[in-house]
């Protein structure tokens, strides 16, 4: 019997609607499927949307700390169809982040990858390429590599008081830009081995690679709002911005397609990002990276190495003009180590490498910096797309799908983790430890019979989801308690403190109630305690730089104080201004720059 061209085609048509009405059905089961198994646990009320508004925030990466003040330190939320649980109990963390069956949400990076040139070692997933070049490139942050970039901190920040001196205190100098253009020519030098001249460029107008600085800025403000408005806004090609968008990626492509191509026109030496980059093999080839694997790998330890700490340095710079009693402890301890500019020592010895370890004080103060301004203060979120997860023990079974968020802006400033969260207290890292959990945040019960770092996938994708009935108060009233099948915790507080005129709140936080829970030693079986503090990331995909961070921040800062004390300029408009300007691209940063008078110390000669 023969069918018909009609027939046929009706028969494939009918086929077409029923793989798509399976796929729409399937994709509805399995939103309302998440739902119902999270709908017991406390979070804010939003609309058909979810979060929406949230996302219309500059600064998006507070919202998780406000909710988690209120309804306690496990919680849901909701994008679109997006289902999260949201985590800011440590233990819970470390088992989430340490997880072996959780990736990143390659969704949520892949607006990244206009402005990076594709997947890298920042979003892309945890497979063998991304575990072939972090080993590759991660000797070129070793002890005697660092080393090696100090000499060329101090000297690239010998550079920037020098235009500081030039230009004099009543200048109002963007010091967010300024610490941006000294990273980007430490990175240039000590990454790639080549002259950058951000910092000659300011002088000079911007007629050369220092313009790239404000480039790569107004390209993170870009990906901002297309992760924002969503992939739609790629598509408005009738809109001048939307436009001008794709012009600045290109531009951004441009700076780093020369850097590719000063790699390979030279010999790069050994320990640099260039020379482990070159030496990587691609995997799925056995042969080099391909110029398209390899120019999304520089662009992304390009971007990250200079976006981090200039605008962390421009943050503690801020902090301690509001904080004059915290700015005098900085300068005793450059004074005791003779690193201060004064009357009697114009001309003080040079900062050593054996120095780092000596500023105590300073590194103290760095710290605090970036727990209140952790640079990737959204945090890292992770998935299990296939299987459900089991999380403590059994007591949490998170169906396929969910996500799950450790918000860093949260687990460094909500109550439950710290005393005083609100408060800017240097003095709380001179104590050994400080960047662990020292109390529960739930009842003693919920942790027993159950090791961090186990998370497991469930039996099959069909598990029951056991639908953990954390009953909250929806206002987060004080008092109110929730419960983790038999188990009961403290549902939130009375909610977020409200930030002081510098920034944070002279009087102590809010107790928790039903907090107070100090773990014991004995109780840990030889293990750490679980890390409340992360400003790189936390697991294997932690920051593979963050040696160079931490040397650059305390490096750079150490050589501006000891001649300079900086002032908020009036421009500004106080700490109210600068909290209406700070915004989330994807670090932690500020809209406008952070515009600051440098007022050179008794003893620094004028220019």
């Amino acid at each position: 019997m023969s069918l018909d061209a009609n027939s046929v085609q009706r028969a494939i048509a009918f086929a077409v609607v029923i793989f798509i009405v399976q796929g729409v059905a399937r994709f509805v089961w399995n939103c309302r499927r998440r739902s119902l198994a999270l709908k017991h646990l406390p979070g804010p009320t939003y609309g058909w949307l979810g979060i929406i508004d949230a996302l219309r925030r500059r600064q998006i990466h507070r919202s998780a700390t406000e909710w988690a003040n209120v309804f306690g330190p496990i919680f849901r939320v909701r994008l679109l169809w997006f289902h999260a649980v949201v985590i800011t109990d440590p233990e819970l963390a470390r088992e989430v982040l340490h997880s072996p069956h959780l990736d990143k949400l390659r969704y949520l990076y892949s607006f990244l990858d206009p402005f990076l040139g594709g997947t890298n070692l920042l979003t892309g997933h945890t497979d063998a390429h991304w575990k072939a070049v972090r080993k590759g490139v991660a000797p070129a942050f070793s002890a005697g590599n660092m080393r090696h970039a100090f000499k060329h901190i101090v000297e690239r920040s010998g550079v920037l008081t020098g235009i500081l001196a030039k230009s004099g205190p009543a200048r109002v100098m963007n010091m967010d830009n300024l610490l941006l253009r000294e990273s980007m020519d430490v990175i240039g030098r000590v990454g790639f081995e080549k002259e950058m001249g951000a910092l000659e460029d300011f002088m000079e107008g911007d007629v050369g690679s220092g313009a790239s600085v404000d480039v790569m800025l107004r390209c993170t403000h870009e990906v901002e709002r297309r992760a924002r408005q969503g992939p739609q806004r790629m598509l408005k090609i009738w809109r001048k911005d939307v436009r001008h968008g794709y012009r600045l990626m290109e531009q951004w492509q441009c700076v780093v397609r020369s850097l590719l191509k000063h790699m390979q026109l030279g010999t790069p030496g050994k320990g640099t990002f260039a020379h482990m980059l070159l030496r990587v093999k691609d995997p799925a080839t056995g042969q080099p990276l391909t110029d398209a694997k390899m120019l999304p790998e520089i662009a992304a330890l390009y971007f990250a190495g200079i976006d981090t700490t200039g605008h962390s340095g421009a943050w503690t710079l801020y902090l301690l003009s509001q904080y004059p009693e915290v700015e005098a402890r900085v300068v005793a301890e450059l004074d005791a180590l003779e690193l201060l500019v004064t009357p009697a020592r114009p001309q003080p010895r040079e900062l050593e490498w054996a120095d780092l370890g000596r500023l105590t004080y300073l590194q103290a103060v760095i710290k605090e910096v970036l727990r209140m301004y952790p640079p990737v203060g959204l945090g890292q979120i992770r998935v299990n797309s296939k299987r459900d997860l089991i999380l403590a023990g059994g007591r949490m079974s998170i169906p396929a799908g969910t996500a799950l968020w450790v918000p860093h802006h949260a687990m460094h400033n909500v109550h439950h983790n710290w005393d005083r969260a609100d408060d800017f207290l240097p003095e709380r890292w001179l104590e050994a430890g400080t960047e662990y959990a020292t109390r529960r945040t739930m009842p003693a019960e919920w942790y027993r019979g159950w090791a961090p770092e186990a998370a497991e996938v469930a039996p099959t994708s069909d598990a029951d989801v056991a639908q953990f009935s954390i009953q909250a108060d929806a206002t987060g009233t004080t008092g109110s308690t929730a419960s983790v099948g038999a188990l009961s915790m403290p549902a939130g507080t009375t909610g977020a403190v409200p930030q002081d005129k510098r920034g944070a709140n002279p009087n102590p936080s809010p107790a928790v109630p039903g907090l107070g829970n100090e773990i014991e030693e004995a109780e840990l079986g030889g293990r750490r305690r679980a890390k409340r503090y992360f400003p790189f990331a936390e697991g294997q995909r932690h920051c593979v730089g963050m040696s160079l961070a931490n040397i650059t921040l305390p490096a750079t800062l150490a050589v501006l104080l000891s001649r300079f004390s900086f002032k908020l300029a009036d421009e500004m408009g106080g700490p109210e201004g600068v909290l209406k300007t700070e915004q989330y691209t994807l670090i932690t940063g500020m809209a406008k720059g952070m515009l600051m008078n440098a007022v050179p110390r008794p003893g620094v000669a004028a220019e």
